[in-house]
C-alpha cells in the first residue's frame, strides 16, 4: 500500500504531535532552514520542552526535530517539495481528526514574517551563541553581530588542561553537545565497549558526525570498554562494586590504551571521557579519570 493511499495515524510521540501542528498552522512550503528557525523561535519564546537545539552549522538546529520530520514525511502528514517541507494531511483525509498539542499564545504574533538570510540574522542577533558554529554569519551579520557572536565565543574559550567525563544517560543529543560546547572540549573519547545506543544519536556514526559539525574531534578507544555481558547481572550496589573491583584488576593489561588517552589529553588539552551512565560511579569511566589523574597528575572532573 502506498503513503498516499495509506490511512494517516497519529504520531507516537508527543513532541511529533507538536512539530505536527506547527508545521500544519504555518501552512506554507519552508526550507529546512527556515523551518528549524521558527521552531527554534517559538520554542524559545513559550519555554517548551519538546526539543532542544545546538549551534550547528546554519545556527541553531534540532537533530532530533529534523529526524522527526522525516518521520512524518514517512507516515504521509508531510510532504517535501523542492527542498521544502508541507503540511498535506488534509489532503489524505478530511475526516481524521487527531487531538494536535495546543499552540501556544497568539501563534502567528510570536513568529516574524521574514524568511531566508533575514530569518537567520534575527535569530543571530537575538541568540548569538547559536551563531557560534555558523558557516553563514560572516556573510549575514554586520561588524556588531559579528562582534556579538565574537564576544560568546571567547566567553566559551577555556585553555587549561582538564580530563572531563560526561554520560549521556537522559539527556537529547543537543542538551549534550550543548554542555561539551559550553566546556570548550577538543575531543570525545569513546570508552565503550560497542559503541552503538538505541538512544537517538549516540551510536558511533551519528555521534562522530555530529560532533564533527560543531568542531569536536571524536575517538573510540574499544579496548577501555566493558562488554555487555558483564553488566547484564548487575541489581545491586554490591554489583557495581564487584564489576568496578575487576575493571582495576585489569588497569595493567589496558595500559596502552590508558597512555592513549593521557596522549590525548596533552595533545588536545581539553577532552572528555563519555559512556552511557548519567552517574560517574555507576560506569567505569571514573576508574579511567582516577587513574590518569593519579598517575600522571592531571586535573579531571565530571560533567
Amino acid at each position: 500500500m502506498s503513503i498516499e493511499t495509506r490511512k494517516l495515524t497519529k504520531p507516537v510521540y508527543k513532541r511529533q504531535q507538536f512539530l505536527l501542528s506547527f508545521i500544519k498552522e504555518l501552512n506554507e512550503p519552508l526550507t529546512a532552514t527556515d523551518l528549524q528557525k521558527l521552531l527554534f523561535l517559538y520554542i524559545k519564546k513559550n519555554n517548551l520542552p519538546y526539543y532542544d537545539f545546538v549551534p550547528y552549522l546554519y545556527g541553531g538546529f534540532s537533530i532530533q526535530a529534523g529526524e522527526d520530520i522525516d518521520t512524518l514525511q514517512a507516515l504521509g502528514w508531510v510532504t517535501n517539495i523542492n527542498g521544502k517541507t508541507l503540511y498535506i494531511g488534509e489532503n489524505r483525509d478530511f475526516s481524521i481528526n487527531l487531538p494536535f498539542v495546543e499552540l501556544e499564545g497568539l501563534f502567528f504574533d510570536q513568529l516574524p514574517k521574514v524568511r531566508g538570510n533575514n530569518l537567520i540574522k534575527l535569530v543571530y542577533e537575538q541568540y548569538p551563541y547559536y551563531a557560534i558554529n555558523s558557516q553563514t554569519a560572516n556573510s549575514i551579520m554586520d561588524a556588531e553581530g559579528i562582534d556579538k557572536i565574537n564576544s560568546v565565543k571567547e566567553k566559551i574559550k577555556k585553555s587549561n588542561q582538564v580530563l572531563y567525563t560526561i554520560g549521556y544517560e537522559g539527556i537529547t543529543i543537543e542538551r549534550y553537545l550543548n554542555i561539551l560546547i559550553m566546556n570548550n572540549i577538543q575531543l570525545l573519547c569513546d570508552v565503550r565497549s560497542n559503541p552503538l545506543s538505541r538512544k537517538f544519536g549516540f551510536s558511533k556514526c551519528n555521534l562522530s558526525k555530529y560532533l564533527n559539525n560543531i568542531g569536536i574531534e571524536y575517538v573510540h578507544i574499544p579496548e577501555l570498554g566493558i562488554t555487555s555481558d558483564k553488566r547484564k547481572s548487575i541489581n545491586s550496589d554490591k554489583d557495581y562494586e564487584k564489576l568496578f573491583n575487576e575493571y582495576n584488576a585489569s588497569l595493567y593489561s589496558r595500559k596502552e590504551a590508558m597512555e592513549q588517552v593521557y596522549q590525548l589529553l596533552q595533545n588536545k588539552k581539553r577532552i572528555a571521557l563519555t559512556c552511557f551512565e548519567h552517574e560517574p560511579l555507576r560506569c567505569h569511566r571514573h576508574i579511567i579519570k582516577d587513574f590518569i589523574k593519579k598517575t600522571y597528575n592531571v586535573d579531571a572532573t565530571d560533567l
